[in-house]
């Protein structure tokens, strides 16, 4: 199988391993679909954690489906679909009992530190019955990756340790994943104000989206200042250190209101300072917590109603054998805006992401409302998309959009000498029978500005549909197109499409190849040697 390992300090790599086998009669091995990578396997890799040693398959997140199971196995069978708890508990030692599953005596947080991991084909899973959780019908594989570490970790190490209430006042100092895990979790309490703190004005903005009343750029020496004046300078009765170094640390110290709760959620590899001689009459408390994973069932609740979209923590999505790009990813957000990555493994073909809440029928869902679909994508290189399908009054910013296309795209769009794009394509573009076609824009400038098409065609049988993408020529190589493509792809599974085609020129070879990374496979074209048909088929349980 095809895993990634960690060498040492700042070195990793894809390397095939032998399958794990089943060693106690309580394991479980898991095939993976999907995991992750978390700011913790970015701290392993720096040496801030001294018991992951070289040779160790990192990840401890994911979903996936059991393959098999020990003797001792009661709750689970080969075939379910599982949720991969971060945390392996026994369930019956002197910690379990006391609901500290993460200081388990023989689990605990174990997975990608002490044994290998989920960022992998297979994973073994002690103590299956008490890590692993049923995946509901139609539950999104990809929302339900936040809930492996991410949004129990922000709400338990963050939220719950915080003791954020109702009406009261609360700053994250850091708004990565983690950060963000606790602003949509500290929302369950209804706090008066959300204040989130950090070095990047785009983390912010998505933190505003996300439902923050104040944000601070922390990048000057006047973070603390600004907290106080946000809250009549009193500060903030629940800070929330969710980054791991020693200035955020002290910033919270700062920033905190007599009376109030640090609840440390940052994996710090270097010391920190505690100013008592500041805090020693101010009767706050500190907090440190290894998540538990106790709030994961509540959660997968609250996900699968809708009330919570962890889904849309997710910025990036690659497969498995480009994990390493993924990290490169991932550890450069500030330049690549990524929060959340999906890595998926080849056996998510057999088991694709559904919207929450969907039932999986296997039947052609007519209804599906593009609407719903409507949603922020951020490409690779950063730039955020917000995509929605076509409206009637288009047709002039569409018209606009084609005069930006060179004639080389143009005729590789229509497959023909087309030099301009008629009033009549343009009419057949935005007013579609949404009950067959769906035509997605992708927009930049607060959706002032349309820099790519996506449109999907499906036969009245719904046995397949044809794609056909446009991106402004100024705007390729930005990954607008890839993004796109997942985008209808996903579209096309929820309406029960069984196969997505599209006809290439051959000459389009960046299209052909982007078709073959996300697993689109070229076939012959019988009526014209210069075109090639791209096929996609949808594999249903």
């Amino acid at each position: 199988m095809k895993a990634l390992v960690y060498g040492g300090p700042g070195k990793k790599s894809l390397e095939e391993r032998p399958v794990p086998e089943i060693v106690a009669p309580t394991d479980a091995l898991v095939k993976v679909t999907r995991t992750t990578i978390c700011g913790t396997d970015l701290h392993i890799l720096k040496g801030d954690v001294p018991s992951c040693t070289p040779g160790r398959v990192l990840g401890h997140e994911g979903v996936g489906v059991v393959e098999e199971t020990g003797a001792g196995v009661t709750e689970f069978k080969k075939g379910d679909r599982v949720l991969i708890s971060c945390i392996s508990s026994c369930g019956k030692c002197e910690h379990c009992r006391k609901g500290m599953y993460s200081h388990c005596s023989t689990g605990g947080w174990i997975l990608g530190n002490t044994i290998d991991g989920t960022q992998a084909e297979f994973v073994r899973i002690p103590h299956a019955d008490t890590s692993l959780y049923h995946i509901p019908d139609g539950a999104d594989e990809e929302a339900l990756v936040m809930l492996s570490d991410i949004l129990p970790t922000g709400f338990e190490c963050g939220v719950l340790n915080g003791r954020v209430q109702p009406g009261g006042t609360v700053a994250v100092v850091g708004s990565g994943p983690i950060g963000l895990a606790a602003l949509l979790t500290a929302q369950f309490y209804s706090p008066s104000q959300i204040i989130m703190i950090d070095l990047d004005q785009n983390r912010l903005e998505v933190a505003r989206r996300f439902g923050a009343t104040a944000t601070v750029n922390g990048s000057g020496d006047d973070a603390a200042d600004q907290v106080l004046a946000l809250t009549g300078g009193r500060g903030v009765d629940t800070a929330i250190e969710a980054v791991g170094i020693p200035a955020t640390f002290e910033l919270c110290e700062d920033i905190v209101a007599p009376g109030g709760v640090i609840a440390n959620v940052g994996v710090h590899g270097v010391k920190a300072d505690l100013h008592l001689e500041k805090l020693w009459s101010h009767n706050i408390g500190i907090t440190t917590r290894l998540v538990d994973t106790v709030s994961t069932p509540m959660l997968l609740k609250t996900v699968q109603s809708g009330k919570i979209d962890p889904k849309k923590l997710i910025t990036h999505r690659f497969a498995l054998d480009r994990i390493v790009d993924a990290y490169e990813t991932f550890g450069s957000a500030a330049s690549t805006h990524a929060l959340k990555v999906i890595i998926e493994t080849p056996a998510a073909n057999g088991h694709a992401t559904r919207s929450v809440g969907q039932a999986t029928t296997g039947k052609p869902d007519s209804t599906v409302a593009a609407d719903k679909w409507s949603c922020d994508l951020v490409t690779r290189s950063g730039l955020v998309l917000h995509v929605r399908p076509v409206r009637a009054d288009d047709e002039e910013a569409l018209s606009d959009f084609f005069t930006h296309v060179t004639p080389r795209d143009l005729r590789f769009r229509f497959l023909g000498g087309v030099r301009e794009v008629s009033h009549e394509r343009l009419v057949a573009m935005t007013h579609v029978d949404h009950r067959l076609t769906e035509n997605f824009l992708a927009c930049v400038d607060g959706g002032e500005t349309i820099v790519a098409t996506a449109m999907l065609a499906c036969e009245p049988t719904f046995e397949k549909g044809e794609v056909a993408i446009s991106v402004r020529s100024d705007y390729k190589h930005k990954g607008v197109a890839w993004e796109l493509l997942r985008h209808l792809a996903r579209y096309a599974e929820a309406r029960g499409l069984k196969a997505l085609e599209a006809i290439e020129s051959r000459e389009n070879h960046e299209a052909i190849e982007l078709e073959r990374e996300q697993g689109f496979v070229a076939e012959y074209y019988p009526d014209d040697p210069t075109l090639v048909l791209i096929r996609k088929e949808f594999h249903r349980n």
